[in-house]
C-alpha cells in the first residue's frame, strides 16, 4: 500500500534570536515571521503535492512558554494543507502538565491537526497510514522513548512510520548530545516502514528507513 507524507522537523517557533534582538529588535521579528512564513511554505508544498499526511517530528515550538500569539499564528500558517497534521513534541517543548501543547488543544483546534502527546497509534489516511508516536514528556528521557514501538498494533496492510526525537545511538558525531537515546534498529525492531526524526539539524539517512528531516532552515 503506497502513502506520500511530507516529514519535517525542528521549527522552533518562537525563537527569541536573543543576541540579535540586542542589536536590532526589528531583525529578530523579522526572523520570527520568517520562521512561521516557512511553515505557511511547507503547507502549501503539501497541498500542491497532494500528500497523504505531514509529520513534524518535534521541536515545533522553541519552548513550552511560547506566546499564545505564536501558537494561533503557527495554526493559521498550517491551514493552506487540508491533509492531517501530526506534530510531535521534542525536548524544547515536551509534553509536560502544563505545556505548549496544553494550551493548543484548548485553541479548538480543526480536526486534522493532531497532537501526538501519547505513546499509542494514530489512524490517518483512511486507515492506510499508521503513526507510531514517541512524544518526549520532558526534556530529557533516561529510557528509549520508541521501544513501546514494537508492541504497537496496527490493522493489518496499514504503513507503519514512527515518529521520535532524539539520537540515535552510536550513529551521530560525539558533539551531538548524548540525550534521548534511539535504538539503531528500531525500524527492524517495530517492523517500521520509515521512522521520522528530528533534533538532528541536517537531512540525514541515519539508519536503514530511518531519517532526520533537519531544519527546513
Amino acid at each position: 500500500m503506497a502513502v506520500k507524507i511530507l516529514h519535517s522537523a525542528d521549527w522552533q517557533i518562537g525563537k527569541a534570536f536573543g543576541d540579535i534582538a540586542e542589536l536590532d529588535s526589528d531583525k529578530a521579528a523579522e526572523l520570527r515571521s520568517q520562521r512561521l512564513r516557512t511553515v505557511q511554505r511547507i503547507a502549501e508544498l503539501a497541498a500542491e503535492h497532494e500528500v497523504d499526511a505531514v509529520i513534524v517530528a518535534g521541536d515545533v515550538f522553541e519552548t513550552n512558554s511560547v506566546r499564545d500569539e505564536s501558537l494561533r499564528r503557527t495554526v493559521h500558517a498550517l491551514s493552506p494543507y487540508r491533509g492531517d497534521w501530526l506534530l510531535l513534541p521534542g525536548n524544547h517543548d515536551a509534553a509536560l502538565a502544563e505545556s505548549a501543547w496544553t494550551r493548543l488543544s484548548r485553541l479548538r483546534l480543526p480536526d486534522n491537526i493532531k497532537l501526538l502527546t501519547r505513546a499509542e497509534p494514530v489512524l490517518v489516511a483512511d486507515h492506510k497510514l499508521a503513526i507510531l508516536p514517541a512524544p518526549l514528556l520532558r526534556r530529557h528521557e533516561a529510557l528509549d522513548t520508541t521501544e513501546p514501538m514494537d508492541a504497537m498494533v496496527t490493522p493489518p496492510g496499514a504503513v507503519r512510520v514512527g515518529v521520535a526525537h532524539g539520537s540515535v545511538k552510536g550513529r551521530l558525531p560525539e558533539r551531538s548530545e548524548a540525550l534521548n537515546e534511539i535504538a539503531e534498529d528500531r525500524a527492524d525492531r517495530a517492523k517500521l516502514d520509515y521512522l521520522a526524526l528530528g533534533d538532528w539539524h541536517g537531512t540525514l539517512n541515519i539508519a536503514p528507513r530511518t531519517w532526520y528531516a533537519g531544519t527546513p532552515e
